[in-house]
């Protein structure tokens, strides 16, 4: 089967709306019931997408499983969607009175200091723009981002951000370090060493993350076992309070480290990562952003100068004529 030329002419929103409901059904029964139709109608408007662009979308044995053509087009018809969705979130936007809605993803560190002060400096210049933030490890705001869910992430740019592409650019370094609270054994110890800190628990990020693995190599390169987790935590702010109340150690941001410090919430000890997971950077979802993401963008370039003593390092621009 060769796909026809220009062949997205031949479908319209409601077919990619159709495709990506039978992606997350298990069957086609269940696909009709969430789209309130019947499933003989939904079995026949499958077939005339598949007719039309004559691929097999969808394997039938056993409920329905995506073809890798199927998976190509799954992947068109989210980016189209979610950009019909964006449209649609600016154009009532405008309406109201405002000059845009910005989506905003970013990790754990970043959504500490750099984001809210670049924002809280924004508003003060540009209130007319509508922000929504979500705070997420890269596992999370990734798929997202590239799904189109979501115009910005901030955090750290690592080997998925380097193997992707959307444009992305890397704004200063900021190590990971290891931190406890400020009633810790180890918070009254003059240079508490690796060794020390290897006999204790820890409140470690998800198993299988970037900086779960740093976490290891590190700990491997000194010829240490990794730490044992009493607990996995995806939050910050979860983290701080469970330093506060045991002996654990975990491991933060330099920058959060730092400014949880200046409020009596942790200490930082005098412990870096020996393998990381990359700069703190940013990346975006379109190569032709509008005003107001150009605008967050800016604030969060302005803020990362004054957090660091450094220009950003790199800039990717992605693959020339990617959508």
């Amino acid at each position: 089967m060769e796909l026809p030329a220009i062949w997205y002419r031949r479908l319209r929103m409601r077919q990619l709306e159709l495709l990506l409901e039978l992606a997350r059904q298990p069957s086609l029964t269940a696909a009709a019931d969430a789209l309130h139709l019947t499933q003989p109608a939904v079995s026949q408007q499958l077939a005339d997408i598949e007719s039309a662009l004559d691929v097999a979308l969808f394997e039938r044995s056993r409920g329905l499983r995506p073809t890798a053509s199927g998976l190509a087009l799954l992947r068109y018809a989210e980016q189209v969607v979610a950009g019909a969705q964006r449209v649609g979130d600016e154009v009532r936007a405008l309406q109201a009175g405002t000059a845009g809605l910005v989506r905003i993803g970013a990790m754990l560190g970043v959504a500490t200091v750099l984001v809210p002060q670049a924002l809280g400096r924004l508003h003060a210049v540009r209130p007319a723009i509508r922000i929504e933030l979500f705070e997420d490890i890269m596992q999370g705001l990734w798929p997202r981002l590239e799904r189109g869910e979501l115009d910005i992430v901030a955090g750290r740019i690592d080997a998925t951000v380097r193997a992707g592409t959307l444009p992305f650019e890397v704004l200063y370094d900021d190590p990971h370090v290891v931190v406890c609270g400020p009633q810790h054994p180890l918070a009254r110890r003059r240079r508490p060493g690796w060794a020390d800190a290897a006999r204790h628990s820890w409140v470690l990020p998800p198993a299988g993350s970037a900086l779960r693995q740093a976490i290891d190599a590190s700990f491997g390169a000194l010829g240490l076992p990794p730490p044992s987790s009493r607990i996995d935590s995806g939050s910050l702010a979860a983290t701080q309070s469970l330093l506060l109340q045991t002996d654990c150690l975990a491991v933060v941001s330099r920058s959060a480290g730092r400014h949880a410090a200046r409020f009596g919430l942790l200490r930082v000890l005098p412990l870096e990562l020996a393998s990381d997971v990359g700069p703190v950077g940013i990346a975006w979802s379109s190569h032709r952003p509008g005003p107001a993401i150009e605008q967050v963008l800016e604030a969060l370039r302005r803020e990362a100068r004054a957090l660091s003593t450094g220009p950003a390092v790199e800039r990717h621009a992605g693959p020339r004529g990617t959508p």
